[in-house]
């Protein structure tokens, strides 16, 4: 009787193919919910256990240390300890192992450390940190090295650009003096070494007969030419990922690198893994409708085991409309059985939040917001709201403090200090001492200059309607201007809805308004409770229920995009990311009309709705037509009798099916 073999015997034939297949470079399609991290740690357990290569000949790159945890524990699950001795790590984490094994122990700078950093630089070089702040040379800095440009390499072609190639030269002479290295340079250090040091390049790229890179879809330029230094064409590179799940352009991400993977390793096999373990394939069908329509994409198509998927697509009046809706519908889950923390409700841009957590205060729904803020927790909000009781009550010290460290404007600890103490020997407000202060010309003309231009913002007519008050504060003080300039778009939209948070009539009844939402969310959080988050958070998540709201054009797709066909390419693979995050249930909602201030504004269904209602159309097929099956491939239609199909398929041979084969899709 043949011994089984538990390390592949448990595996769909798709994923024992990857895992078997050792003598050439790989890429690995792996399809949402298809068992991906099942598959490469199978992988390097059979590798290590058939003694195909020694535990320290292995090299597993990922982009969390959660994930290489992840990775290390299921191998040594499989194969106990002999792992112990591979290099299984993040990007930055093996870069830099090696720098340090070679000799080079660089400090290494956090983005604390870099803004202290480059405050000093701006200061050498007499350059105003109120109009280009820290926060965007740092921005800037880290996006041209993403592109591996130095800082002669910087072409210059607006001010902003002259300064930045001054402080990015600066920026780098300082990292080398102190022998630190900022997040970005430990990856480019690693290959500077790797290029100008053939030795040393030899000496790991023979070392690593296996290197193993998960969510390859997510990689940047660095990241790509890192793995290419440390390819020999003797050793093996195995790449997993997913085309249609590459939603992280805005970081650097580079979608061709896994689209042309199988072009650029020499003698190398794609696997598909099509069958997925998540979702019900009703879900699936519109999730693979939608995602057909991207042309940076390899051909695959998801499939399941399960039936019953729900799908509803929503229109409702308003955001307030859809808030109560969503609320509602958890309501009733909740009372059929559903867990609260089996249901998640995902959004474009944190500030859909508002409405959503409002809505289930009301309904008494305990909630958790992950990998962000409760709405009015967030920085910039708390900020706003600091300068809007302050307006009204200029005692409130705690809100004076927050107000006036909201952001740079050349107040610093000292002149603060100095604002404290005159306040405690008046015993007066720090408000009523700042004005005692310039009123008796007791600070220097720079400390003048600042803290006046701090006091006249509250000048502003508190009669008006609110939504103009917060225009004329974040404008006076310079606020919005310094969300500008670090490009902190999203906290600006943060603030524009906050202008929907309460009734705009009056300052008091706003700011009380927001004090009774803000007391609700004081109760005390249970275990179980529904998840909020972006859906670029949700990503490796799953939920038995799933809301995606806000679908519509310029929600999204998102209207700050440049809206060229790579950016809506990229939009479409994110809302394919958030459908398959579903398990069983699917509400896709949509508003007639959005509050933009005091008014409403008609919306538009996105055009993403138009394309996945295809999918839940009934296919009616004829002798003729060519269709796709999951298991089968793809064939010819003979004939038709009712509901049964006689189908010649290309390399599975004459096949009986039914046309309501959830397998089957034509092509």
């Amino acid at each position: 009787m043949q011994q089984k073999n538990y390390i592949i015997d448990e595996l769909n034939p798709q994923q024992k193919q990857a895992v078997l297949e050792n003598s050439c470079n790989l890429l690995i399609l792996a399809g949402a919910g298809s068992g991906k991290t099942k598959t490469i740690t199978h992988k390097i357990a059979f590798i290590l256990n058939e003694g195909l290569a020694k535990p320290h000949q292995i090299l597993a790159l990922t982009f969390t240390n959660k994930a290489a945890g992840e990775m290390r524990e299921r191998i040594e699950k499989l194969i106990g300890s002999q792992a112990s001795d591979m290099w299984i790590g993040t990007f930055h984490s093996i870069a830099l192992r090696i720098l340090r094994h070679e000799g080079f122990r660089p400090t290494i700078y956090d983005s604390k450390d870099q803004e202290n950093l480059i405050k000093e630089i701006l200061k050498k070089l007499n350059i105003d940190p109120k109009k280009y702040t820290p926060k965007s040379f740092c921005a800037s800095i880290s996006s041209l090295k993403l592109k591996l440009t130095k800082p002669d390499g910087l072409k210059v072609s607006s001010p902003f650009e002259k300064y930045l190639k001054s402080v990015y030269k600066l920026y780098e002479e300082e990292l080398n003096k102190a022998n630190a290295v900022d997040f970005d340079n430990i990856i480019l250090k690693a290959i500077e070494l790797l290029e100008e040091n053939q030795r040393i390049r030899e000496k790991y790229s023979n070392r690593f007969k296996y290197i193993f890179i998960d969510e390859y879809q997510d990689t940047n330029y660095p990241q790509y030419l890192f793995v290419r230094l440390l390819y020999n064409k003797s050793n093996i590179v195995c790449a997993v990922g997913d085309e249609d799940q590459s939603i992280y352009g805005f970081r650097g991400a580079q979608i061709d690198n896994i689209l042309k993977f199988d072009k650029e390793y020499d003698n190398c096999k794609v696997i598909k893994l099509e069958k997925n373990y998540r979702s019900a394939q009703e879900i699936l069908n519109i999730a693979n409708t939608l995602i057909s329509k991207n042309s940076l994409r390899k051909e695959k198509r998801l499939y399941s085991d399960k039936i019953g998927g729900r799908i509803s697509i929503v229109n409702l009046a308003n955001e307030n409309e859809e808030a109560s809706f969503v609320a509602e519908q958890i309501q009733k889950l909740q009372y059929n059985g559903e867990s609260l923390s089996d249901i998640a409700v995902l959004y474009r841009t944190n500030f859909q939040s508002r409405t959503i957590e409002e809505a289930l205060i009301r309904y008494g729904i305990p909630y958790n917001i992950i990998g962000s803020k409760r709405f009015l927790e967030r920085k910039e909000i708390k900020d706003v709201i600091a300068y809007l009781k302050l307006l009204i009550n200029p005692s409130d010290n705690l809100a004076f403090l927050r107000a006036i460290g909201s952001h740079p404007r050349g107040i610093g600890a000292k002149l603060i200090q100095t604002i404290s103490k005159t306040s405690d020997d008046l015993d007066t407000s720090m408000f009523e001492a700042s004005q005692w202060l310039l009123e008796n010309n007791r600070l220097t003309p720079r400390q003048t200059n600042a803290l006046k231009q701090f006091l006249e913002i509250f000048t502003i007519d508190t009669k008006q309607s609110v939504d103009r008050i917060i225009d004329a504060i974040i404008d006076r003080s310079g606020f919005k201007n310094h969300l500008e300039q670090t490009g902190d778009f999203d906290r600006i939209a943060n603030i524009m809805e906050l202008k929907n948070a309460g009734n705009l009539d009056s300052l008091e009844a706003f700011l009380e308004d927001l004090s009774l939402l803000d007391y609700s969310n004081e109760l005390e959080e249970q275990k179980e409770s529904v998840r909020l988050m972006t859906i670029h958070a949700s990503k490796g998540l799953e939920f038995n229920t799933v809301f995606i709201v806000g679908v519509e054009e310029g929600l999204f797709p998102n209207e700050n995009l440049k809206r060229d066909e790579m950016d809506i390419e990229e939009e479409r693979r994110l809302f394919y990311v958030a459908i398959t995050r579903a398990k069983t249930n699917l509400f896709i909602t949509h508003a007639s009309a959005r509050k933009r201030g005091m008014e409403y504004q008609p919306s538009k269904p996105s055009r993403f709705l138009l394309e996945i209602k295809q999918a839940q159309k009934p296919t009616s097929l004829k002798r003729g037509d060519r269709i796709k099956h999951a298991v089968y491939g793809e064939g010819v239609v003979l004939s038709k009798d009712g509901q049964l199909l006689v189908v010649n398929f290309l390399k599975n041979g004459i096949k009986k099916i039914l046309e309501k084969d959830r397998n089957l899709s034509a092509i």
